[in-house]
């Protein structure tokens, strides 16, 4: 795990200096620009989403706007896809989807588009058997066995959905592996459907989990931990708010009229007047707020009528303040309060202030500190180290700030120049699929032990080669760098709906490397640097990219037109999406997996590193244009692993499955 480190010698040293003119710079020049175009585009926003609610009153719009949702063309939406075989997996599955159906509005109604905005509208007429498909056991005219299972489902995936239909399909295959009868399901769901309804492609299937196999330990991978998360921060955050939240319900049992009814009763003076103000004005805040949530409008005058009736509620009002203030300036109550106060002195100086004194002697000298809660000494025990460490944190945070605007210039516009594309023709939309045979962890293994490269590091280095072979093959000519953006997926994110907010990682995988042009060692130690190089120079992009993927950073800043050109220039750059998914997730009766992540706008590709049990395979999802020769690269992988594994000395073992699994068919799609 990578920590956020920050050294003083970078704030005394000429980098410092520099990061921070390219820095104010770009301030000067970007945020007045920002500041007079972000109110102009959120309002402009607000009115066109209320012109289509107000012309078309019978469709739920789509408010939320995404990178996704930004990048999607008329004929290439975002489709996710996972693939499942187990045992019996797929029984009950009709009513579990019944079931699902009916307490989510949007898998009944059709995902349209109207003046460019997505909307959900209502159906004359949903049937379950339009989404629940028993697929034959015979495709073009021969048995679904392990020598064409990869072509009927790509066959399928190819599909486009029916506007007239909800975005979302669920295919139960039933087909003869290894000799025996099994089960394979394929759900295919729209990626605005899984957002607006939060739910998993698993979610579709009647699954069982065993909570012991949870695990809360994170996963190796290149595309995750690019820095440890703030804690002292948090943590002084949680301390701090704790506290004020028992400060202020003290002052609330003590000033409150609606707790103390007793303290109108008598003439109150200006200080106790302010202090009924101060609690009249945060509770009209707080209803204020509590309708913002909610979308409500609140005018001028709602502002008010919140303060009357908060004012109305403790019996606060013009006639309490105005005998306050001839009570304040009354001499006799000026004399009184005086005195009052001389004595309160007069008390703290002689008893209390003599016995804080030897209570926080004690609290020095003994070694459980916190046993005097009430102490200066506790108290700065506990914070001063604290406030120091969050301190490092804010120092540490801002410096990744100040590098964030030009190294993000740098990796994503300067470096590697030429273009890169994986598809020579323009892309038709439909999608394909194929994925490899399952590689052992324990050869993975065996060569980390080699090496020293991570397990992910060796399935890039062989994804690497596997590509190669696909450029040769489909005639293209092989770049220096193929440039692609890795997001790490962790296993239980496909089975249960989670919120953990991944960010993106820029990396070149080398194809053509300065010694050796075909050496796959070398290649895997020049992925070694870049994946160090990486992870070392991005982590603005990756926290921004992952604040997007949680909160909608980017596309609520930035208007969308903007955005579809800037994302779709640097898809056209990064080509190629990687996917690594990992974790100890285990699912009871599940045999094997493979998810596949979309690529949308001028990406070309999807490839995905899926671990599941003790095997990984790779999967490829590309434009049906690139068929058949995607399947090149998931024929190439297994292949490309073994002579890796041989390269660097590792002893060959013998298969585990020498009759291939569904997942690892003889034959790929188109051959």
């Amino acid at each position: 795990m990578t920590a956020i480190r920050f050294n003083i010698m970078d704030v005394l040293g000429f980098t410092f200096l520099f990061h921070l003119g390219v820095s104010l710079l770009l301030l000067v020049l970007l945020v007045p620009v920002f500041l007079l175009v972000y109110p102009v585009l959120s309002w402009s926003r607000k009115v066109w989403i209320r012109f289509v609610k107000w012309k078309y009153p019978n469709v739920v719009v789509v408010e939320e706007n995404s990178i996704r949702t930004i990048l999607d063309q008329l004929r290439n939406h975002g489709i996710y896809t996972l693939l499942i075989q187990g045992r019996s997996i797929a029984e009950g599955i009709g009513g579990h989807l019944g079931y699902l159906t009916s307490s989510r509005r949007f898998l009944r109604a059709g995902l349209s588009t109207r003046w460019g905005l997505y909307v959900w509208r209502d159906l004359d007429y949903f049937s379950l058997n339009n989404h629940l498909v028993n697929s034959p056991c015979f495709f073009r005219g021969r048995p679904i066995t392990e020598s064409n299972i990869q072509d009927y489902v790509s066959d399928l995936t190819s599909k486009f959905f029916s506007p007239e239909q909800p975005p979302w399909q669920v295919h139960v295959i039933n087909c003869f592996l290894r000799g025996e009868e099994c089960q394979v399901c394929l759900v295919r769901v729209h990626h605005l459907l899984l957002r607006q309804e939060r739910l998993a492609l698993a979610d579709f299937l009647p699954l069982k989990y065993a909570t012991e196999s949870w695990t809360c330990q994170e996963p190796e991978s290149p595309f995750t931990n690019l820095y440890v998360e703030p804690s002292a921060l948090p943590k002084l955050y949680q301390k701090l708010t704790e506290s004020f939240s028992n400060y202020w319900n003290e002052f609330l049992c003590d000033n409150d009229p609606n707790e103390r009814p007793e303290i109108l009763k008598k003439q109150i003076g200006v200080f106790q007047c302010a202090k009924i103000g101060v609690i009249v004005l945060v509770f009209s805040l707080k209803e204020l707020t509590r309708q913002c949530r909610k979308g409500e409008r609140s005018s001028i005058f709602d502002v008010f009528s919140i303060l009357q009736r908060e004012a109305f509620k403790r019996n606060f009002g013009f006639v309490v303040v105005y005998r306050s203030v001839l009570m304040s300036i009354n001499p006799l109550e000026i004399f009184y309060g005086a005195f009052l106060w001389f004595w309160y002195l007069a008390v703290t100086f002689t008893l209390k202030t003599p016995i804080r004194i030897l209570r926080e002697l004690r609290a020095l000298k003994s070694r459980h500190k916190h046993c005097y809660p009430d102490t200066l000494t506790s108290m700065l025990w506990y914070y001063l180290p604290l406030v120091l460490q969050a301190g490092i944190e804010v120092l540490s945070i801002t410096w990744i700030g100040i590098k964030a605007p030009k190294m993000i210039l740098q990796e994503l516009f300067l470096k590697h120049p030429q273009a890169n594309r994986l598809q020579t023709t323009s892309p038709c939309g439909r999608k394909v699929v194929a994925w490899s045979e399952e590689i052992q962890l324990e050869v993975l293994q065996n060569i980390a032990n080699m090496t020293g490269a991570t397990e992910a590091e060796i399935l890039l280095a062989a994804t690497v080669d596997a590509l190669k072979k696909y450029f040769q093959i489909s005639g293209v000519r092989i770049p220096n760098d193929v440039l692609a953006t890795g997001k790490f997926i962790r296993q239980r994110a496909i089975f249960m709906q989670n919120h953990e907010a991944r960010g993106i990682l820029c990396l070149a995988l080398p194809t053509k490397t300065p010694l050796f042009e075909n050496d796959l060692v070398e290649i895997l130690q020049v992925i070694q640097k870049n994946v160090r190089e990486a992870r070392s120079k991005q982590r603005a992009i990756y926290a921004i990219t992952a604040m997007e993927a949680s909160c909608g950073l980017i596309s609520s800043c930035f208007p969308s037109l903007l955005l579809k050109v800037m994302l779709n220039q640097l898809t056209r750059r990064y080509s190629l999406s990687l996917t690594h998914v990992n974790g100890d997730f285990l699912v009871e009766g599940v045999d094997a997996v493979m998810y596949w992540r979309p690529p949308q706008g001028n990406c070309n590709m999807s490839i995905t590193l899926h671990r599941y049990g003790t095997g990984v395979r790779l999967g490829v999802m590309g434009d049906a244009l690139i068929g058949p020769e995607h399947s090149v690269i998931t024929r190439t992988f297994p292949k490309s692993v073994e002579s890796l594994a041989y390269a660097v000395g590792v002893p060959r073992t013998p298969s585990r499955n020498l009759i291939p699994s569904p997942a690892s068919p003889s034959t790929s799609p188109g051959h």
